[in-house]
């Protein structure tokens, strides 16, 4: 591969402000994403979504009814506008800086490569596809439907989330998630005459709910629970008459979601502490564990031996973010995930990828799909 090329391109890409609700940013992405692929012949198909950024479905071969490999990456990232212009690419040594230059421009452009360097055999025996998603860091909440019809195609999966530990640790099952927004609505009154008129504090309220919540967590079997934003009240002298919270939980079995689920919704039902103040759920969303299945497994060790066979090492390592595989796990039997080039420090400004790791992950993706021919 031409690694240099790759670094370019790589560059271009990590220096353009794309987060979620940046639907231009995403077009400029998704615009330089086809242009490349222009160049070197394939196939793309653009399926609008929310502001019109698009799901890109490119493929080696024009209306292909299957995929025997289709890859996935995602365009958006998590951070605001202005971000690329405090902390741009910027290379040192064997690693690349910048916003998403681990989650995941590194995967997104792999996924051009492994394209661009595949031997004409394998080119014309095999229905590859690319698939670009605009929304993956907001839980796929618009591309969703597109890319499970896209998946259902397919054979086998590879998403292309950043691999660790120096391109060896890899993602073959992810915790599921439940997001919840609630509000408490209570009665406003002077902070001075607490006990001279009526009032109902929704702070308190929220206070002893986020407290409560906490308790829900269970370290052995590693579920989190995260109140990440809170907000409320108008002024210091007067009693809030509203709060809100916006919370996660992960897990990695059904059986915990239930629980965490069946724990909040009781908690919401149950008289509050607070007379007066009144809880409700505003907003729930979810996304169930992936979980491996018995074909994946197999293929797994299969690709295993792969890697092994080229002097690489190849395993499973753990992590607690979801991924598009949660919901293609649903159409698709076989998917390995975090199969991209090594990063580290993902959604911090420690963000990095390590350019060593880059062409292993190409050469490896090579034989993979050559012995998919055999």
């Amino acid at each position: 591969m031409n690694l240099n090329e790759y670094l370019s391109q790589l560059e271009t890409l990590v220096n353009i402000d794309c987060g979620s609700y940046n639907p231009d940013g995403i077009k400029k992405v998704a615009d330089y994403l086809c242009k490349w692929y222009e160049e070197i012949n394939w196939h793309i198909k653009k399926h609008d979504i929310l502001d019109q950024t698009p799901v890109l479905e490119i493929s080696n071969h024009k209306d292909a009814d299957y995929y025997d490999a289709l890859f996935i990456g995602h365009m958006d990232t998590v951070f605001p506008d202005g971000t690329v212009k405090n902390r741009p690419f910027r290379m040192k040594d064997d690693i690349c800086y910048g916003p998403g230059v681990n989650d995941m421009k590194n995967g997104v452009l792999a996924m051009l490569h492994i394209a661009k360097n595949l031997n004409e055999i394998t080119n014309d025996k095999l229905n590859i596809c690319m698939c670009y998603n605009p929304d993956e860091e907001i839980g796929s909440r618009y591309s969703e439907e597109i890319l499970k019809q896209i998946g259902s195609k397919a054979k086998r999966i590879f998403v292309m989330e950043s691999s660790q530990d120096g391109g060896s640790g890899h993602v073959f099952n992810r915790k599921g998630k439940v997001n919840y927004t609630i509000s408490f609505h209570g009665i406003s009154g002077h902070a001075g005459y607490v006990y001279e008129s009526e009032n109902a504090s929704a702070i308190q309220e929220m206070a002893r709910f986020i407290v409560e919540i906490y308790k829900l967590k269970d370290k052995d079997k590693e579920t989190s629970i995260n109140v990440g934003i809170v907000e409320g009240g108008s002024a210091v002298n007067t009693v809030a008459e509203y709060g809100r919270i916006e919370l996660e939980s992960r897990f990695n079995y059904k059986q915990e979601r239930d629980r965490i689920v069946n724990a909040i919704n009781k908690m919401v039902n149950d008289k509050p502490s607070v007379d007066g103040v009144k809880i409700k759920i505003d907003k729930f969303s979810e996304a169930l564990p992936w979980k491996q299945s018995e074909e994946g497994l197999e293929y797994i060790k299969h690709v295993e031996k792969l890697a092994n066979d080229m002097g690489m090492k190849f395993y499973e390592k753990k992590r607690g973010g979801l991924s598009d595989a949660n919901h293609l796990s649903e159409v698709c039997p076989i998917i390995l995930d975090g199969m991209g080039p090594c990063g580290s420090y993902a959604h911090s400004e420690k963000e990095c990828m390590y350019i060593s790791t880059v062409e292993p992950c190409i050469n490896l993706f090579e034989k993979i799909l050559d012995d998919l021919v055999e």
